[in-house]
């Protein structure tokens, strides 16, 4: 007898009346309707496509998938987000300074020496030598194996195509990906977007898109075309903090010197993204803009906000729209704490007066990636000149909070402050707030613990009713990790309890000790380990006792 599953099968679900089908089907994501539509050609042909979102990349797949959601009449009115992938595939090392041309004495950090033990240091391995009867040079070979940032833990899956096969592949996206470039389809296709989905509201653009090897953070057509067993450099387009990175040039904004065109070029999908929604705001109704790269350990050049200049002002422009509710702005900073000046792109003012044009803004996340890994001795690494806050991010500086009335979401990430200045910044948002995120905060003279016990000293928000409590949320590293690996825990339900019952503050006392006390949480603490690039993805974690460290 003919399964229910099978092609031409009727089952149960199929056998409800149309209405309550659509009902349950509302209330199903993305990845539950497309196995219902798997289950059998009936369930394929009944279960509706929810494209809510469109990909966009230097990529013709992506491209032609978008163009052709934005010509039909049906799915173009649904959509309403464009990512904007920004992951463009490396084409290899560009200098020789790069970390696989270096000299062990250019990338030992000053100060450190070369072990006695080494006796001679071997000559650098040329990233371009052929390794391969196809031509596979050995930089894809290195960059494949690492994870792409210097991580060399990379497990061949069972049915990995190898090197030379899929360096086969990857040619053929790097040529389809250099006509793209200089065509600027890509460009071009985001304006016709704009132009035809009504109901768009948020862009994203992000360079994080590949996540981890067979992990990615978004499954793009260009993505889920792979084959089986394909073997390839996770791009990193925008420059990067990571385990492999002992120092990342900086690199500025404006400048004439030669080359330094090519040097912003890293951030291609934030000027031409910005620049076409100003080109073509009366096209569209987009309220929201995230900028990502946090999840890899970079962001947009923050730089952008020295001085003004074509993309600071199209992104104060896009700020000033009416109804723009949310921002998500992740910002590499270099070092800009020892920049001489200390937080010079802080200090101009101009990211403040930025955000001060968002006066219906609901929703504010920013994430540096300011190394706060170890607050007791980078601190005391900073800049002696000048008095103790000159040596943290004066929030105020940045952080326009009279012109955000209906504030409702607060976050920043990666940051150096003190707690009595966050404390007077938090005591200022508006009654509105209902969600906090502080996340790899350092604290000059202070710590979580003593930030949470003024928190409830200092804060009204136990006295509000249930439903107007802000949540706090607190991501942290795991216990011999940290966020490179994109995994963290959050303490949500530890730190409600001790903010508005009367559980206990979370955090120990980190006197005399000398790691970072996050991972000094005593056994019995329960946070959720989560993954940046999964977001589906939960599990109970239970903090070490110090004492087994």
């Amino acid at each position: 007898m003919e399964s229910s599953n099978s092609k031409g099968g009727i089952g149960t679900l199929q056998l409800l009346p149309p209405e309550i089908r659509n009902s349950i089907f509302t209330n199903l994501n993305n990845p539950s309707l497309k196995s219902l539509r798997l289950t059998c050609s009936n369930l394929g042909r009944t279960v509706p496509l929810n494209i809510d979102r469109v990909f966009i990349s230097a990529n013709s797949l992506n491209i032609q998938v978008f163009r052709i959601v934005a010509d039909n009449e049906k799915y173009r009115h649904k959509v309403t987000e464009i990512i904007w992938d920004d992951a463009r595939l490396s084409e290899g090392p560009k200098e020789p300074e790069e970390p696989e041309m270096m000299e062990v004495d250019q990338v030992i950090p000053e100060g450190l020496e070369v072990p006695e033990d080494i006796d001679e240091v071997p000559e650098p391995l040329d990233p371009n030598e052929v390794v391969a009867s196809n031509g596979c040079p050995r930089w894809f070979t290195q960059r494949s194996a690492d994870n792409g940032v210097g991580i060399n833990n990379f497990d061949p899956p069972d049915d990995s195509m190898g090197f030379a096969q899929s360096w086969d592949y990857y040619k053929a996206l790097l040529e389809d990906q250099r006509e793209i470039l200089e065509s600027n389809q890509d460009i071009q296709a985001f304006q016709y977007g704009l132009q035809r989905f009504p109901n768009l509201k948020r862009v994203t653009i992000t360079p994080s898109t590949h996540g981890r090897i067979g992990q990615p953070m978004f499954e793009t057509p260009m993505i889920r075309a792979f084959p089986p067993g394909f073997t390839y450099p996770l791009p990193r387009p925008w420059p990067y903090h990571g385990l492999d990175v002992f120092l990342l040039t900086d690199i500025p904004w404006a400048s004439a010197t030669p080359g330094h065109e090519e040097e912003i070029s890293y951030w291609r999908g934030f000027r031409v993204v910005t620049r076409a929604l100003v080109e073509y705001e009366k096209f569209h109704r987009v309220t929201e803009l995230i900028i990502g790269g946090r999840e890899i350990m970079t962001g947009v050049n923050c730089h952008v906000f020295d001085q003004r200049c074509k993309e600071y002002n199209d992104l104060a422009r896009l700020l000033t729209r009416p109804g723009f509710s949310r921002l998500d702005l992740d910002l590499q900073t270099f070092e800009i704490e020892r920049d001489g000046i200390g937080w010079k792109s802080y200090r101009t003012g101009l990211l403040r007066e930025a955000l001060a044009q968002a006066k219906d803004l609901r929703h504010l996340s920013l994430r540096t990636t300011t190394d706060t890994k170890d607050p007791f001795w980078w601190i005391a690494q900073l800049p002696t000149t000048g008095t103790i806050p000159d040596r943290t991010i004066p929030l105020r500086m940045v952080l326009p909070l009279e012109d955000w009335p209906n504030l409702q979401h607060f976050g920043i990430s990666n940051m150096l402050v003190t707690t009595r200045d966050l404390i007077s910044v938090l005591t200022d948002l508006p009654r509105s707030l209902r969600s906090v995120e502080l996340s790899n905060l350092a604290f000059d003279g202070d710590c979580w613990r003593g930030l949470l016990n003024e928190m409830l000293a200092k804060l009204d928000w136990r006295t509000r009713p249930v439903g107007e409590r802000p949540t706090v949320h607190i991501p942290i590293a795991t216990l011999y990790r940290t966020f490179d690996f994109g995994l963290y825990v959050d303490l949500d339900n530890a730190v409600s309890s001790f903010l508005y019952e009367d559980g206990e503050n979370p955090f120990p006392d980190p006197t005399g000790l000398h790691n970072s006390e996050a991972h000094l949480i005593p056994r019995g603490i329960v946070g959720t380990e989560r993954d940046f690039f999964d977001p589906d993805f939960s599990a109970p974690y239970e903090f070490t006792d110090k004492s087994e460290l």
